[in-house]
Formats: C-alpha cells, sequence, structure tokens
C-alpha cells in the first residue's frame, strides 16, 4: 500500500549514478514461462490480490524496512512444508541488532512462543504503520479468521539509527496510535502482491546492507520464494550477463512498487534506480507465481519497458 511520506531513511550502498546501472536488462529469466510444481504444496492456494492493490518501498525507510522483515518472516514460518527455520534464522540475523537477538531468544526460552511474533501461530493479515518517534513502528497483526475467533496483537518494533531492530513489545490499543496522516504498509498471508513485495523487500535490504551484502539472508531468500526450476535458470542467466537476476541491475533501487499483475499469477514490479543528482532509471519486471505454493517461476522484463 503506497504511503504519503518516507523521510526516515538510513545510507545505503546505492550507487551515486545510473549510468551502466543496468544490463541485458532485455533478457528474462527464461524465453519462455513454464509454470513449475512445487515439491511441497502450500496449505492453502495463493490469492489474487484485490484490483489496483499495490505495495510501495523506499530503501532505507523505518516502515518500509520493519514491514520488509515482518513480511518475510510471516512467510518463512506459514510455509507449506513447515517452518523454513533457515530463512527465519537469516532474518533474525539481519534485522535484529546482537544485543537484541541475545534478549529475544532469551524471552523466548522463558515464554515458550515466537518472540517476534509474540504468539504461537502465524498472522492471517498484518499492518506496520510509522511510529511517534521516526525510529519505531506499530505492527498489528491478526490472527484466525473464518470459522476461528478473530485476535489481534500490536507490537512497537523499535528501530536505531543505524537499521538494526532493537526492542519489540506488546502494546494497547491506546498506545498503538498512529500520528495523523501515518504511512502504512499492509499484508495478507498467501496474497500474491504481498508475497512478492516480501520477497523483493527483503531482497533489497540483503542486498544493500551498510557492511555489504548480505549474502546468507539473499541465499536464504531465493531458497524460499524460488522454485528449484526458476532458482537454476536464474543462476545460469547469472552467469551469462553479470547482474543480478532478482534486481535485473548491478545496484539497488531506491524506490520499489509491487502491483497486481495483467495476468491470472503475475504481479508487476517497479524499481527506481538512482535519483538525487543521478539520473533516475526505472525497471520494469513481471514476477511469474505457481498458484498453489506462490514459488515464483520465472522473472523477466515486462513487455514494452524500456
Amino acid at each position: 500500500m503506497s504511503s504519503s511520506t518516507h523521510a526516515h531513511r538510513r545510507p545505503g550502498r546505492r550507487a551515486a549514478v545510473a549510468a551502466g546501472l543496468l544490463l541485458a536488462i532485455g533478457l528474462g529469466v527464461s524465453g519462455q514461462v513454464t509454470a513449475q510444481a512445487a515439491s511441497a504444496p502450500a496449505t492453502t492456494p495463493v490469492r489474487a490480490s484485490a484490483a489496483g492493490r499495490s505495495v510501495t518501498g523506499y530503501n532505507g525507510d523505518v516502515v518500509t524496512r520493519i514491514a520488509d522483515f515482518y513480511g518475510a518472516y510471516v512467510d518463512a514460518k506459514d510455509d507449506g512444508a513447515g517452518p523454513d527455520s533457515a530463512l527465519a534464522k537469516a532474518l533474525r540475523a539481519h534485522y535484529l541488532t546482537p544485543a537484541f537477538a541475545k534478549r529475544l531468544a532469551a524471552w523466548e526460552r522463558t515464554n515458550g512462543v515466537d518472540g517476534v511474533l509474540r504468539g504461537h501461530n502465524t498472522p492471517v493479515e498484518w499492518t506496520v504503520t510509522e511510529g511517534a518517534t521516526g525510529l519505531d513502528a506499530v505492527v498489528t497483526l491478526t490472527y484466525g479468521g473464518g470459522e476461528s475467533p478473530t485476535t489481534t496483537t500490536r507490537l512497537v518494533v523499535e528501530q536505531a539509527a543505524a537499521g538494526g531492530i532493537t526492542g519489540i513489545r506488546v502494546t494497547g490499543a491506546a498506545r498503538a496510535q498512529a500520528p495523523a496522516a501515518a504511512r502504512s504498509v499492509s499484508g495478507r498471508t498467501g496474497d500474491s502482491v504481498t508475497r512478492v513485495a516480501d520477497f523483493y523487500g527483503a531482497y533489497v535490504d540483503a542486498e544493500d546492507a551498510p557492511a555489504g551484502p548480505d549474502s546468507a539472508l539473499a541465499k536464504a531468500l531465493r531458497t524460499h520464494y524460488l522454485s528449484p526450476a526458476c532458482a537454476e535458470r536464474l543462476a545460469a542467466w547469472e552467469r551469462t550477463n553479470g547482474v543480478d537476476g532478482v534486481l535485473r541491475a548491478q545496484n539497488v533501487p531506491v524506490d520499489w512498487t509491487v502491483t497486481e499483475g495483467a495476468r491470472t499469477g503475475e504481479v508487476a514490479v517497479t524499481h527506481a534506480f538512482g535519483g538525487g543528482e543521478s539520473p533516475t532509471v526505472t525497471t520494469r519486471l513481471v514476477v511469474v507465481l505457481e498458484p498453489t505454493s506462490g514459488d515464483v517461476t520465472d522473472i523477466r522484463r515486462a513487455v514494452g519497458a524500456r
């Protein structure tokens, strides 16, 4: 979901110029798209998103970063074959400060529940809203639905200026009041746009880590979201073209938007590179999902995109 402001950013590793940014942009992962069956089916099919739904992210923005973490973490916990512990571990290592990660692990040993979600199960919906300080966000997790009663948990997630999460605490409705015109990002488990936004948001964060690309997280994300056949084709494409096949670029975008695609099972991803004193370069990609598992089966340049 789009936002009204994205002022709170941290410095990234974005290159200063956009010239020479993209190589072989016209090539897709594969010339023909073939849906690949997942090795382990998801619990429920991936749902198409509501018409016009979109998720927009801004590299270095607090709300975006926390939404990237929670979205991908929910996906890791809700995997059809069982929780993806490798991805969950990589996400915690990337987004949590070491000191807070230790405190959170101690809290979990005492309380016996997941400290990130503050519960035994995974939410069906979640919303991340701008907090009061500029370095925090309110995370609302909704559990249940259907024949089950709906319950809601509200958390305040605090972030250091350098970007690491330093605290997660439960808050009441009154304390969770967002500032006027607060920006928010929402997601739904099993929703196609949400799933692709989770993947791309966390992947950009991994590639743009201040200390250098977080290869462990990037690998875990690719393993979780890409079908095995797509991952193999993507690696071959990258060896030939010498650029990142997920982003289709040498650098990371400053802004990105994920929207429902023109065809069932397709999601559109728009990346903006450059900005400031550098010219802006935009890429438009089509991401194809296997309808049952939600695995990405192809990433290609959108027809007619420059």
